[in-house]
């Protein structure tokens, strides 16, 4: 009995003191103000103790492709979340789409990667990590077009014909043949890894003069690449020799057997070449002369000219009917006499000398039936054939190369060979009769 009662007093006396401090507060006298209270456990009633995971869709994607990427917590709240991605290189890009949502851009690859995902969560006690893993694959490609095949026809690889220095021209001439939707619409020569040369195919045919061989010499790589329409990329690569020191014995190799007088009491070559009535270097034009049977198709022989112009840089003047004639006496004239046909050639060539066997002071071109019923390539190689005999061979009229060339029988390749083309200007660099 006497227990009960001071229990009751002692509640008493808890119940007035709390009473007490609450009026104490907020009357804001002259105690002291209470602290605050501190934080408020989690609501399980337990330290902080989450945990984290992370759900991904798709595991699998292509290069550019989005993953969807969400972090599942139990246990606690969140106050900040990172990502990083390993590899680290190359970099996919991560998007907030909200507090518990991200997508991951997969970056582009080459070839099949799996990248790692890690969030990095923190909680106002602790941090919590998660990871995932994704594959990443390269994107499908779309078909890439057929490349386009090259043909060459000139030059081919024999250790003469394609042996170039300065001062000459290489031309390339073949074929380009698409294989694509796209068609041929550039064709362009590469040495040294500089483009040297360049042009638009002429349907499927194409020609390139390089004048430029890189910066060093001797043996190298000619690529030549031929683009469609559609970016498809074909190549050929043919060797080449870029040697001045080869290209000139081999010029002089040509001169000594075409054209040149070999004096046996010298033991020396000089040269016979066309030229005029006076000492020195040819520096004048070439008279052509034309009767009016040629006329009508004078822009073949205008097209023989400046081939041999080109290659060699002779330059020429056409005299026509009723011109006045070659103020020199020295010139090479052309008719015609289709109404004969030998069979054997649709042209003939005759030089002549007068004083010095050295000097040519003339040069005559017959054109028969033949000539008259071949195509304009004929035509036009078959003029430039012949005034190579006076220009370059007019001690041999008679005498044909045996190298594939235009000197051949029968015009070979259609091309004067780079060593030709020295050969023609180191001869009209001298004199007649100088030795060689």
């Amino acid at each position: 009995m006497l227990r009960q009662r001071f229990a009751g007093k002692v509640i008493f006396v808890v119940l007035t003191f709390f009473i007490a401090t609450i009026v104490g507060c907020s009357g804001g006298g002259k105690n002291n103000p209470i602290p605050p209270s501190p934080p408020s456990s989690p609501s399980n009633g337990s330290q902080e103790n989450p945990t984290v995971s992370i759900n991904a869709s798709p595991k699998e994607v292509n290069s550019g492709n989005d993953v969807s990427l969400e972090i599942v917590i139990q246990n606690g709240v969140p106050i900040n979340i990172e990502w990083a991605q390993s590899p680290s290189q190359p970099a996919g890009q991560f998007q907030k789409a909200d507090s518990r949502r991200w997508t991951w851009k997969a970056p582009s690859v080459s070839a099949r990667t799996t990248f790692t995902l890690t969030a990095t969560v923190t909680f106002l006690t602790t941090t919590r990590q998660a990871s995932i893993t994704i594959t990443v694959l390269p994107s499908p490609q779309p078909p890439q077009p057929n490349p386009p095949s090259i043909q060459v026809i000139y030059p081919w690889e024999d250790n003469k014909v394609n042996v170039v220095g300065d001062n000459v021209i290489l031309t390339v001439k073949g074929y380009v043949y698409s294989r694509s939707n796209g068609y041929v619409n550039k064709v362009e020569a590469y040495i040294d890894n500089e483009k040297v040369a360049e042009t638009i195919p002429n349907y499927d045919y194409f020609e390139l003069d390089i004048t430029k061989f890189g910066n060093r010499q001797g043996n190298k790589e000619l690529i030549i690449k031929a683009t469609t329409t559609d970016n498809a990329i074909g190549e050929y690569k043919l060797n080449i020799i870029y040697d001045n020191n080869l290209l000139y014995s081999l010029a002089v190799e040509f001169l000594r057997k075409y054209s040149c007088i070999y004096h046996e009491n010298e033991g020396k070559y000089r040269i016979a070449r066309f030229g005029n009535l006076n000492n020195g270097p040819y520096n004048k034009p070439v008279y052509l002369g034309i009767t009016s049977d040629i006329l009508p198709y004078e822009k073949y022989v205008i097209k023989a000219c400046e081939f041999w112009t080109k290659y060699t840089g002779i330059q020429f003047v056409i005299l026509r009917p009723g011109d006045p004639s070659s103020p020199t006496g020295i010139g090479i004239y052309i008719n015609a006499k289709f109404d004969q046909d030998p069979g054997y050639a649709g042209a003939k060539t005759w030089a002549g000398t007068q004083n010095d066997p050295h000097e040519i002071t003339s040069g005559s071109i017959v054109l028969y039936a033949g000539w008259l019923r071949g195509d304009e390539y004929y035509k036009i190689t078959a003029l430039a054939h012949e005034l190579g005999h006076v220009l370059l061979m007019g001690v041999n009229v008679i005498i044909h190369t045996q190298d594939n060339s235009l000197m051949d029988l029968y015009r070979g390749s259609g091309m004067l060979h780079t060593y030709q083309q020295l050969a023609c200007k180191i001869m009209y660099s001298k004199n007649p009769g100088d030795s060689i």
